[in-house]
């Protein structure tokens, strides 16, 4: 992931006499997320996995997350289900050293990699987009502003909890790296990338599988 931060890194300032735009182009329309009950209630009676910011390192890695099962109005799931192309955004939450906007790809690879449908938690809003290269290339300028820390010159908020103003951040003027001779190869090597850490995660759970029951097998 850090060579790919890197060639995104160089991509952005290379391309920054070129013309600019903003991310709101990318995005066809932002959805709340969800967080649902605890247990199965009359109106809440539909099973999920809510991811929050805390699982985004842990999914993009290809790692087991400690998502939680949760109910949710039906309605909702079919409002908020993450699709491939979407990306959420944590808006609200950060610390005094760590920013919101952390923010997590979804790729086919990463819902088949859970068995329940998965949806954002309240905390987080999706970005939804035309396709899986809008999705990278959104993906990609957030975690390059996030990494150099601009969010927090984006938040609200007097309490513990911050807000991200992602309004004002989609609409940041930015150099357009897809004018960069390198960029479509950036994004073959982005598609490659996730597609092999999500099949080393498989397998480390296959493997965690077969550790488990010899353990139980023979102590």
């Amino acid at each position: 992931m850090e060579q790919l931060e890197n060639e995104f890194h160089n991509l952005f300032f290379e391309s920054f006499n070129s013309k600019s735009f903003t991310l709101s182009s990318l995005v066809i329309e932002t959805i709340a997320g969800d967080w649902g009950k605890t247990t199965l209630q009359k109106n809440f009676d539909t099973k999920t996995t809510i991811i929050r910011g805390t699982d985004f390192q842990d999914i993009t890695m290809g790692r087991s997350s400690n998502a939680p099962t949760r109910y949710v109005k039906k309605k909702n799931l079919i409002n908020k289900e993450l699709q491939q192309s979407d990306v959420v955004v944590e808006i609200s939450g950060g610390s005094p050293t760590q920013s919101t906007g952390r923010s997590l790809l979804i790729t086919n690879e990463i819902k088949n990699s859970f068995k329940l449908p998965i949806l954002g938690t309240n905390f987080t809003r999706t970005f939804k987009t035309e396709n899986l290269e809008n999705a990278i290339l959104l993906k990609s300028y957030l975690q390059f502003l996030y990494l150099k820390r601009l969010f927090f010159n984006y938040e609200n908020g007097t309490t513990g909890i911050k807000n991200l103003d992602y309004k004002n951040v989609l609409n940041i003027k930015l150099p357009d790296v897809r004018t960069n001779k390198l960029f479509k190869n950036y994004i073959k090597k982005y598609i490659l990338f996730y597609k092999f850490i999500i099949k080393l995660g498989k397998q480390n759970k296959t493997l965690e599988s077969i550790k488990d029951a010899f353990l139980k097998l023979y102590f």
